[in-house]
């Protein structure tokens, strides 16, 4: 077996870890210890009674955080990912929303759903639909004013000429944000059905505090996006964040710009690609053409080669046959005096067919006489 090296190892291992959906938005309970600052990055260690992990909370995360809830000794509620680190083979939590110990009742409702979700197989990779390659029509369930829109439409206009996009203006945070969500995704269902076919349905905001992204962990959120014909592209706040709609999607992106990314081809690189095949089939046409033409001009030239040396044998045979002809032609015999003696119509061959008194033609080169035999000489 061939050995694997330690980056190799630590490095799949690291995969494993990120690639884990349950170690996403995991909501973990525990005591702070150790915390230190390094510029705008915080770290610390969450332990309990038995066991402690090493955790970070980042400079972007921070500013949503309130830090004041972080202190030694304080016993609080993280919702966090997984962040290996595959040089030192070690992993880390990242922090992204802290609550104190028994006030978290958005981290524990977040849990609450997920677990419950899971169980019932929502999120089970057998029901994830195929996001279409090719979109004629593209449609985006998020709020119409909001920084998200336009960077979907910024992304999907610049990479694409040929997909349209339909906006379903929604309400994404607040009172009647769930129930927002939710008809307009049953909308989006009930006009592709109706003949205005969509291809793809992303479903999103941008990002915020974990209250402004709670409709998006909300359960009827979560089963109407699985109960969706159209695949849904789930595109919830930045790159960090997790959400309830992440985990039923069919396809999570790390931000509605990603969203976009992800939901048309490049169609201006397409017809860059098409072109250069066309260039390059009408090339290899042309060459394989003068190939032919260079091996059909070597054979006609071979082929009439042949078949002026057949003509020519075929003429030198025929000549010698007619001097054969002209040699053995008994006019030609006549011509130098001789004649041929014939009795009835066939020839005497010699003296002693010749009866003396008998009456026999003689023919000529220029004609013929008969005569009467009165004597014999045989030699």
């Amino acid at each position: 077996m061939k050995p694997v090296t330690v980056t190799q190892v630590n490095e799949y291992i690291a995969k494993k870890l990120r690639d884990d959906l349950n170690l996403h938005g995991l909501v973990v309970e525990g005591e702070i210890s150790g915390l230190s600052r390094s510029g705008q990055h915080y770290y610390l260690t969450l332990k309990d009674a038995n066991s402690q992990i090493r955790a970070a909370i980042w400079g972007q995360n921070a500013a949503k955080i309130d830090m004041s809830l972080v202190e030694n000794g304080k016993k609080i509620v993280a919702v966090c990912d997984i962040s290996p680190y595959s040089k030192n083979g070690t992993y880390s939590l990242s922090i992204r929303h802290i609550e104190v110990a028994g006030e978290g009742d958005l981290a524990a409702e977040f849990n609450r759903i997920k677990e419950k979700l899971e169980k019932e197989g929502l999120f089970d990779k057998k029901y994830k639909k195929p996001i279409p390659a090719f979109p004629y029509r593209v449609g985006v369930v998020t709020s119409s004013t909001g920084a998200a829109i336009e960077d979907i439409r910024k992304i999907i206009t610049a990479k694409n000429d040929l997909t349209d996009i339909i906006i379903f203006p929604t309400a994404v945070q607040g009172v009647g944000a769930v129930r927002s969500i939710c008809e307009n995704i049953k909308l989006a269902n009930r006009l592709s059905e109706s003949g205005i076919h969509i291809d793809t349905l992303i479903v999103g905001r941008g990002g915020g505090s974990p209250e402004d992204l709670a409709a998006f962990n909300d359960e009827e959120v979560a089963r109407a996006i699985f109960a969706s014909d159209i695949p849904v592209i789930s595109a919830v706040g930045h790159e960090i964040d997790y959400s309830i709609s992440d985990f039923v999607a069919d396809l999570r992106a790390e931000t509605p710009t990603a969203a976009a990314d992800i939901a048309v081809m490049d169609t201006f690189k397409l017809r860059e690609d098409i072109e250069s095949s066309r260039k390059m089939l009408i090339t290899s046409a042309e060459q394989k053409i003068s190939s032919e033409r260079r091996i059909l001009d070597s054979g006609s030239a071979l082929l009439g080669a042949n078949i002026r040396s057949k003509i020519s044998e075929a003429r030198s045979a025929l000549d010698k046959a007619v001097i054969m002809l002209t040699e053995n032609d008994p006019r030609s015999i006549f011509s130098k005096g001789y004649a041929a003696v014939t009795k009835d119509g066939a020839v005497i061959p010699g003296i002693t067919d010749i009866v003396k008194g008998e009456e026999y033609r003689i023919i000529m080169t220029d004609g013929s006489f008969t005569a009467r035999v009165t004597e014999v000489d045989p030699e």
